[in-house]
């Protein structure tokens, strides 16, 4: 019965790595952008939405795994392998989203060859290299059971170096203030850590599970005290969630406001909001559901869904609205729905995590505590 659930899931990761394949060869080669409801006016969708969740995922389960290293942190490091390499599969699924939006993996070795060091765009793609590169160097040392404490505390500098280097660069352009760069060089940061709260919840628990491999007590215990922090956490990301939305959604008088202002009432913002942060900050709230895995697992599974919607609604609050000449015979506000080919973005991004991390969990011995 074990190995035919194994063969199930493998079957389901090719499928997407499959579904990916076919959309990056048409993408790449055969039909080009116009499978993707890209516009002139949305010149973002749902694979920079997923590349952003994705890629801050990443940046703040780095905080996560330097926390037994930079604040010398003992009782985390039983999570501390598998949170490194979580890093890396999450980092390689937003690469898969950025590749397939800029549509050819030469425009990003061009790009990152020929510098303009004052561009915040040149900035986050060396950034994001240098983060990988020092990603497998940590992952190496400790799967040789050996941790460096230099590594360690690099890896948290970076990782907060590209968090903020993404919101300064969605804030730059001045037509755009609903990207307020103040406001998401520190959102970014922020719901990056709680994304990664909710990853480690999720992954760890579910590799305990599938696995058959019982929770000792000092593990029960360890991840009771993640959710607590996951719990305050996610509390203040709801407090930022609801202040962009008082400052920005009621109180702006501008009218480049009025974008996000036409979001609050999309699928996408309350998704976010009642999906991703209420019920989920309800049930940590509870300590029989926060201290049983089942409500561990479904607050965290449902916070990452809901921040997903958040960061496609951030997205397309800024681009809903028309400006300037293109907005010459464009309705006030354009509408958005992701086509297939976006979705399997998405899933193609979403397999190869998968894919990568499990066989790091049956081949690389991520429960592994280095010295």
């Amino acid at each position: 019965m074990k190995a035919i659930k194994i063969q199930l899931w493998y079957g389901l990761l090719l499928l997407g790595i499959l579904l990916g394949l076919l959309t990056a060869y048409r993408v790449l080669i055969s039909t080009g952008f116009a499978l993707y409801a890209k516009t002139d006016i949305l010149v973002w969708t749902i694979p920079i939405a997923a590349y952003v969740f994705f890629s801050l995922t990443s940046t703040g389960l780095a905080f996560v795994s330097s926390i037994p290293v930079v604040f010398n942190a003992n009782r985390y490091q039983p999570i501390e392998k598998r949170t490194a390499f979580l890093e890396i599969s999450v980092l390689m699924a937003a690469f898969t989203c950025l590749l397939l939006h800029l549509g050819s993996p030469w425009n990003a070795i061009y790009f990152l060859f020929s510098p303009n060091f004052a561009s915040p765009l040149w900035w986050l793609g060396m950034l994001y290299g240098l983060y990988f590169i020092v990603l497998l160097l940590s992952f190496w040392r400790m799967h040789t059971a050996k941790t460096s404490k230099a590594l360690g505390i690099f890896t948290f500098i970076i990782a907060i170096a590209t968090s903020t280097v993404l919101g300064w660069l969605f804030g730059l352009p001045d037509a755009r203030p609903v990207f307020d760069a103040n406001f998401l060089a520190m959102y970014f940061p922020l719901t990056g850590f709680a994304s990664a709260l909710a990853a480690v919840l999720l992954f760890s628990l579910a590799y305990h599970s599938f696995a058959k491999v019982p929770l000792s007590e000092g593990d029960k215990n360890l991840y009771n005290d993640i959710s607590k922090l996951f719990g305050v956490v996610m509390a203040f990301t709801l407090i930022f969630f609801l202040w962009r939305t008082i400052v920005a959604g009621i109180s702006a008088s501008a009218v480049e406001f009025a974008g996000f202002r036409h979001m609050l009432g999309s699928g996408w913002y309350h998704l976010a909001l009642w999906i991703g942060l209420v019920i989920p900050l309800l049930l940590i709230a509870m300590p029989a559901v926060r201290n049983a895995t089942w409500g561990k697992v479904t607050s965290a599974a449902l916070f990452l869904v809901g921040m997903f919607a958040g960061r496609l609604e951030m997205v397309l609050s800024g681009l809903v609205m028309p400006t300037g000449p293109k907005a010459e015979g464009q309705p006030p506000f354009v509408s958005y729905w992701p086509t297939i080919w976006e979705v399997f973005v998405f899933v193609f991004a979403l397999a190869i995590l998968l894919l990568v991390y499990t066989l790091g969990e049956r081949n690389l011995k991520l429960a592994e505590v280095p010295e």
